[in-house]
């Protein structure tokens, strides 16, 4: 069992990564959250996997949601909650989310504003999940104008990682959150990069021997950063390298083209052109990485999204402050926060992106 602490301001969270996990998963809840009565939010691709056996050894009920990210709204918060409260839930009573990052998201978001509060547990069962969705405390909801435009920082009493889970996961949600394991690595590759290295091919194949090893890495990294600035007011904001244009993407298509990992894919690729454009990145470096993200293609095509289609969705980005975007651009051993670009100058790196083929290669844009 792999034992990493996580940040919170109301006191310790660890985030626990270890093969068979859910098997033992009533020891941990109790011992991070209390033993109030639980809880279980999944969804119906989850829920026959390990929806039943959790809330079984849990003692639970259950609540199967929809499946994917068109479903992440005010709707399905209200749905959750009223599950809660029909089923009695009180102030000691624990959420237990389980499933990818819409379910912990939406779990997450409905326990801090049920009764004004409730702890909640994150299991994760998709690698994005497991690497960034679960870990931070952040929770939320979709808008039609934009991604998470709604939500609050609610942490987790604790993230139950178990990569058995893997194992069920279709190969494109494995390859979707090998990208924000590559985001994870850019953003701090003294910590990463040998993990990356050795890992990334063999996962993006779908053989999953060195999944443990790469989260755990991914986890303290994000946990480290998350540590010194848990409302993203400075450092954090290095973890939205490849979200800005990720998040236009999926808005600008209903959520429903996109996985998440996918648009944030196609989001690096162009902050790896804007980053080689202001000598950030030399051309070769930048086409390393663009080879690494080559390895999760093919992503989702682009080319009939004009800069029309998306530059609404970057105008209403949460980050965006005195009328402008201040991106996050990756250089040599780290990245760079608050670079502000000219729209125009962000419209022609869209244009350029909106030629490279979705199966790459990649490198034709550096």
């Amino acid at each position: 069992m792999i034992t990493i602490d996580l940040p919170r301001a109301d006191g310790a969270s660890r985030c626990l990564i270890g093969e068979g996990l859910l098997s033992q998963i009533a020891v941990h809840v109790e011992q991070a959250a209390g033993a109030g009565r639980h809880f279980v939010v999944t969804d119906a691709n989850v829920g026959p996997l390990y929806g039943r056996s959790v809330a079984t050894r849990l003692a639970a009920p259950f609540l199967e949601l929809s499946v994917g990210e068109e479903h992440k709204v005010w709707p399905t918060v209200e749905g959750i909650i009223q599950f809660l409260l029909v089923n009695g839930a009180d102030r000691d009573s624990v959420v237990v989310g389980l499933g990818g990052g819409v379910v912990t998201d939406l779990a997450g978001f409905a326990a801090a504003i049920t009764l004004r509060g409730l702890p909640w547990v994150a299991v994760p069962t998709t690698l994005l999940g497991m690497v960034d969705a679960s870990i931070g405390g952040k929770t939320g909801i979709n808008l039609d104008l934009g991604k998470n435009l709604v939500g609050c920082f609610w942490p987790p009493r604790a993230v139950l990682v178990d990569p058995h889970t893997l194992r069920t996961l279709p190969s494109r949600e494995l390859r979707a959150g090998l990208a924000e394991v590559v985001k994870v690595t850019m953003i701090a590759p003294s910590s990463m990069d040998h993990l990356l290295a050795r890992w990334l091919p063999p996962l993006a194949r779908g053989e999953l021997g060195g999944a443990g090893e790469m989260v755990a890495g991914a986890v303290r990294v994000k946990a480290d950063v998350v540590a010194i600035d848990e409302r993203e007011k400075g450092p954090r904001q290095a973890l939205n390298l490849g979200h800005t244009l990720g998040h236009a993407l999926e808005a600008a298509t209903g959520y429903g083209r996109f996985l998440h990992g996918e648009a944030v894919a196609w989001g690096m690729l162009t902050a790896l052109r804007l980053a080689r454009d202001r000598g950030l990145l030399s051309t070769a470096d930048a086409q390393t990485w663009a080879g690494r993200l080559e390895l999760l293609a093919p992503l989702p095509p682009i080319s009939d999204l004009s800069w029309g289609d998306v530059a609404p969705y970057l105008s209403r980005d949460k980050k965006r402050k005195e009328g402008g975007i201040d991106w996050v651009l990756p250089r040599l051993g780290g990245v760079v926060l608050g670079v502000r670009i000219p729209d125009e100058h962000v419209a022609r790196a869209y244009e350029a992106l909106c030629t490279v083929p979705a199966e790459g290669p990649f490198t034709g844009l550096l």
